[in-house]
């Protein structure tokens, strides 16, 4: 259920957020475009913008990507000088 529900609600977010531009990785790419899809399906005059970027490899030795859930491995927006250090 996880595999259809959690695309959907992603989706969802470019909506609710009201995006006019949406920036995410490659891996994001089929959720992006599901949106799109919907504005035609639903009649809708703007579609999102979609600026897709290849994935930022992660900061530990040998990972192919940047992970929230693995806090040693990302830089975050509100992380301080010291924290990237």
């Amino acid at each position: 259920a996880a595999q259809v529900l959690y695309p959907l609600m992603q989706c969802t977010d470019v909506f609710f957020l009201k995006a006019d531009i949406c920036q995410l990785g490659v891996d994001q790419r089929k959720v992006n475009m599901l949106a799109r899809e919907y504005c035609d399906a639903a009649k809708k005059k703007y579609k999102p913008v979609i600026l897709s970027h290849h994935m930022l490899y992660g900061l530990k030795k040998g990972q192919e990507k940047m992970s929230k859930s693995d806090p040693d491995s990302a830089i975050f927006m509100e992380d301080t000088v010291e924290d990237v250090r």
